[in-house]
């Protein structure tokens, strides 16, 4: 009986004390539950997900090519494309739960075992080497805590995820997590791995690919097929085998995706790709509106103006053209040079990867885990290392040999043999001596007098291979330029900027020279002179006298301006000497009109540089940007209303909400003459510069100044006369026709414009525009010494104009300027500005505004004097 009593007395205390020890443990346990869930984040749904997105910069579209890509750049902190459920592949999603929580359908957010297991591993192994984490628990990680290692945060994280599966659904939670891991190279969620790796979108990934990118979570850069290929493969196999094991895919398909060799592509910045100062320029602009949160995290889409083909255009027409004007500066010698055997061995080596990779642009992960270029290259349907040239690309080679019989040189490029023959690099002279410019430089007579063996040069092969053997490719000399440029483009009718090159090469140089650069116009500004001058009563036909002037200066004593080509002309036509760009009849010019009122005259058309207030701003001695001279000159095609270049035309939100969008700045539909005001008095020519009589009441006031007060009060973008604007664009036509522009005249369009060189060659300068295209094109050194002698405007920016133009112009229509109301045409002799004779043979259609026209018969024209069919060098200035 005892005994039974004792029996009795142990049960109860032992059902007491478990009784007690559970209590206990529950009151532990929801003590650690409330102290743990204290200040946790609220369970986000799937219409509260906002992640850092990228910012999208898409080009206009291509009237000529309306399937092309438009993607021109992306910004962002973490680069992710938010893509729905259900457009995320099937094996994807497979494959990522066989790699990190293969009972994923089955957990409510934690997977003990799964935990217990991971804890072993990495205590045997001494570090991390397995995770334990369900999923769910990485989005509680990701989307609601701080990345800390510890047992508080790990028990969060365990209650967060419990919560998340009482919230959401299993395919939202699946939506989050593929959309917010990490999986290296900048890449976060499967379509950013996708087209970082692949190059393709998430939905047309395969088996192998999956198992690829479904391996790199535990470690991005580890697992990563660029950094680790074998350690990529090891991982890539693992996942096929536990989609095997899972009944997610068969024996023949894990054998097939471990077999098949995979295209891995490398890194690409789209921002470098088309127009990087394009749209470096832009980004500047978004940050200074929306600033650096919206650009880099909101995912804005942005418009803009210019189009990716044509952006490649204007950046292609500027490299080309430095090139050019720097080999006539001489050649600066070997990009570095190789002593030893050993060391060109390993640099062709390197170079024939890197020709692999830019002509093929992956590698091909192959089933022993190493990336090969070389069977991408097969793959690609390239037999040969020649097949890796393009023609007209520019390529580093080392010289090897000289055929001293041939007169060449033997280049390898890779693994590629070239000759370089001695008329491929006639250009190659010793560059100008700074000191003696006029020194004679001769042509090299043998490549051995130019080269040694082992010089590493850049090299160009032709781009027309007809008659070439390409196993053997003929190649010319380059190098890459001292010397910088610009080139700005716009839409006359519109405002929006077509195109804008900033410098040769954005990675070695982001200043933009294109708006930050600010240089001097030299005769480019004389348009705007010449504007002021009509306004102010002169014409076409006014006589000027192109003789010596001697002025005092404070500063330097006598200054005694000439013309460029250090003649003069006698009496000589207003027209003659813009066309001609005459620097004597010019600073007359400014004499008479003052140059306070050339100044306000400049500012009033929106001009925002700097003006020197003396007569050295007749020859351009000003400081402005080439975006500020292309917007100017944008004036005349504009008939006299003004433009802000317009770069982005449209940004709306991740949500479709336009924040800003920036319409057309059209020209009005019809053109109204201004009302009359009094005239101010004009000041008397002086040195042989007479403006031409008023004739025309309510058109010119009694003194000769035209009767409109600018800008319009009842429309202030109307800065300029349509008459003065009209007559400055014809008078610029015949600059190309006649005068120092004649090398446009291949455009094969209505086209005008004015070449601009600066004293010293320090800058030069072509601004030209058709009725619908401005553009303008700067070429100089940075550090403002001389480009080099007869470098002027003509010759050094020019045909970088009408490279980029001969593009530009194709959309539109082939018309001529726009004439507008209160302008007429009178034939007169080029000479004397007089009506010409009937029998004149140099007689030539004039524009003039209504009452200016010249009423005084000229004589017989065929005298000896200077006329418009006379040759002149283009290089005249």
């Amino acid at each position: 009986m005892s005994e039974k009593r004792d029996s009795v007395w142990i049960l109860k205390t032992f059902l007491a004390i478990a009784l007690g020890g559970t209590a206990l443990a529950g009151i532990v346990g929801g003590a650690i539950l409330w102290h743990f869930s204290r200040g946790l984040p609220a369970i986000i749904t799937v219409a509260d997900y906002r992640p850092l997105t990228v910012t999208r910069i898409y080009g206009a579209p291509d009237p000529l090519d309306p399937k092309a890509d438009l993607l021109m750049g992306e910004f962002y902190k973490e680069r992710r494309y938010v893509v729905p459920y259900d457009q995320i592949p099937d094996v994807v999603i497979k494959a990522f739960i066989s790699a990190e929580d293969d009972k994923f359908f089955e957990h409510m957010g934690v997977n003990v075992s799964s935990m217990i297991r991971a804890g072993i591993a990495n205590f045997r192994a001494g570090r991390v080497v397995q995770g334990g984490s369900t999923i769910t628990q990485q989005v509680a990680k990701s989307l609601l805590l701080t990345p800390e290692r510890s047992f508080g945060r790990k028990m969060k994280e365990v209650i967060l995820a419990n919560r998340i599966e009482r919230n959401l659904t299993k395919q939202q939670i699946l939506f989050l997590y593929l959309n917010q891991i990490y999986l290296g190279h900048g890449a976060y969620g499967v379509q950013a791995a996708a087209r970082t790796y692949y190059r393709k979108d998430v939905a047309e990934l395969t088996i192998a690919e999956s198992a690829v990118l479904a391996g790199l979570p535990q470690a991005p850069h580890n697992y990563s097929p660029l950094v680790s290929p074998r350690k990529a493969k090891e991982r890539q196999l693992y996942v096929l085998r536990r989609m095997l094991e899972n009944k997610f895919i068969s024996q023949k398909q894990m054998q097939d995706a471990a077999a098949a060799p995979l295209k891995i592509f490398h890194d690409e910045d789209l921002s470098m790709k088309y127009a990087p100062y394009l749209v470096e320029h832009a980004r500047r602009g978004l940050l200074d509106k929306y600033g650096e949160k919206a650009v880099y995290e909101d995912g804005l889409t942005v418009q803009l103006a210019s189009n990716p083909r044509l952006a490649k255009v204007a950046g292609k027409s500027l490299h080309d053209g430095l090139l050019q004007v720097d080999k006539r500066i001489g050649y600066r010698g070997p990009l570095q040079h190789f002593d030893s055997v050993a060391d060109i061995e390993n640099f062709l080596k390197e170079q024939r990867g890197k020709l692999i990779q830019r002509r093929v642009h992956h590698q091909l992960l192959m089933p022993d885990g190493h990336l090969d270029g070389v069977e991408a290259m097969k793959a690609a349907g390239l037999t040969a290392d020649f097949e890796l040239l393009e023609p007209g690309e520019t390529y580093q080679a080392v010289v090897t040999s000289f055929d001293e019989k041939k007169k060449s040189a033997g280049v390898m490029i890779g693994g590629i043999h070239a000759e370089l023959p001695l008329e491929k690099m006639s250009w190659a002279r010793v560059p100008r001596d700074e000191r003696n410019p006029n020194a004679p430089r001769p042509a090299p007579t043998s490549p051995s007098r130019v080269f040694r063996k082992g010089d590493v040069i850049l090299t160009r092969l032709a781009d027309d291979m007809k008659g070439y053997d390409r196993a053997h490719p003929f190649v010319s000399l380059e190098q890459d330029p001292a010397l910088q440029g610009a080139l700005l483009s716009i839409e006359a009718q519109t405002g929006f900027v077509l195109a804008m090159e900033g410098g040769y090469d954005f990675e070695a140089s982001e200043f933009n020279r294109a708006v930050q650069a600010q240089r001097q116009p030299g005769s480019s500004f004389k348009p705007i002179i010449y504007a002021c001058a009509l306004e102010r009563g002169y014409t076409p036909a006014t006589i000027l006298v192109d003789s010596p002037i001697v002025y005092e200066d404070v500063d330097t004593g006598k200054w005694k301006p000439s013309n460029f080509e250090e003649k003069f002309y006698g009496d000589t036509t207003f027209r003659q000497a813009l066309i001609h760009s005459r620097n004597v009849p010019t600073i007359k010019i400014v004499q008479s009109v003052q140059v306070g009122k050339v100044v306000e005259y400049g500012k009033r058309i929106g001009m925002n540089g700097t003006f020197n207030n003396d007569l050295s701003i007749s020859l351009g001695s000003g400081g402005f940007s080439l975006m500020e001279m292309t917007k100017t000159y944008a004036l005349f095609p504009r008939l006299g209303r003004k433009v802000t270049p317009i770069f982005v035309t449209k940004v709306t939100d991740r949500d479709g909400k336009v924040l800003d969008e920036q319409k057309a700045q059209s020209l009005p539909a019809s053109i109204t003459l201004p009302p009359v005001r009094s005239p101010d008095p004009v000041p008397t020519a002086v040195a042989g510069a007479s403006p031409a009589p008023s004739t025309a009441p309510n058109t010119l006031g009694k003194s000769g100044i035209l009767t409109a007060e600018y800008p319009l009060a009842n429309d202030p973008a109307q800065v300029l006369d349509p008459r003065v604007a009209y007559v400055m664009t014809h008078l610029m036509k015949e600059v190309v026709s006649y005068g120092t522009g004649q090398q446009a005249k291949a455009l094969q369009r209505a086209a005008a414009g004015k070449t601009g060189t600066t004293n010293d060659y320090l800058d030069a300068w072509f601004m030209g525009f058709t009725p619908y295209v401005v553009t303008g094109v700067w070429v100089g050194f940075d550090s403002q010494k001389s480009i080099g002698p007869a470098e002027t405007g003509a010759k050094a920016a020019l045909p970088i104009w009408l490279s980029f133009m001969k593009e530009a112009v194709k959309p539109y229509p082939d018309t001529d300027f726009t004439i507008p109301p209160g302008v007429v045409f009178a034939t007169i002799d080029p000479t004397s500005g007089k009506l010409a004779s009937p029998n004149s043979s140099d007689a030539i259609q004039e524009a003039f505004i209504e009452g200016t026209q010249p009423t005084e018969m000229g004589s017989q024209s065929g005298g000896a004097h200077e006329s418009d069919s006379e040759f002149f060098k283009e290089d005249v200035e």
